[in-house]
């Protein structure tokens, strides 16, 4: 019983440390550096992917595929994928039904997703545009606004004034 309470403290004390050591360094290491953060407006709305108690903020690049994501503490996400991404310049989602590049907004509760990805079919809908201002090789940063499309339902919501900084994985 004793032994099962230390194991139980311990597991408990690294995930705090785990979640608690997470760097926010605003120290210029090598690269832009400085707090990461993704933001829009939705539907007139803020959101804002959590920076506390841990940053759900990232970015990758691999084989010419940039993906970057942002998550609230609810569990709500704005990702984007640009295939074919060549770095700093402006990439268009759904511009065309054959695009692969995508945007979209996720909700937990209710479940849901609006997508900008293959919705230009679709009467009045715009394509999405995301604006990558800044690649450093260890941030990446710019600017993203988008109509999405929620199949389900039929309902669209309009995600503008979308800032991103994150660091590269």
């Amino acid at each position: 019983m004793k032994k099962s309470k230390i194991k139980i403290l311990l597991i408990t004390f690294l995930t705090v440390f785990a979640f608690t050591s997470c760097n926010n360094n605003d120290d210029d290491e090598g690269g832009s550096g400085g707090d990461e953060f993704l933001t829009a407006k939705i539907d007139g709305a803020d959101f804002a992917a959590s920076t506390s108690p841990a940053t759900i903020i990232g970015a990758t690049i691999t084989n010419g595929l940039l993906v970057v994501q942002g998550g609230d503490n609810s569990g709500n996400t704005i990702s984007f994928q640009i295939f074919g991404y060549t770095g700093i310049g402006t990439y268009a989602t759904a511009d065309a039904l054959t695009s692969t590049n995508g945007i979209r907004y996720i909700t937990i509760s209710p479940v849901a997703t609006w997508d900008s990805s293959g919705v230009t079919s679709i009467t009045g809908i715009a394509p999405g545009t995301i604006e990558v201002t800044i690649d450093d090789g260890v941030t990446v940063e710019g600017t993203f606004s988008f109509e999405g499309y929620n199949a389900s339902d039929m309902s669209t919501k309009n995600i503008t004034q979308g800032e991103f900084k994150a660091m590269l994985q």
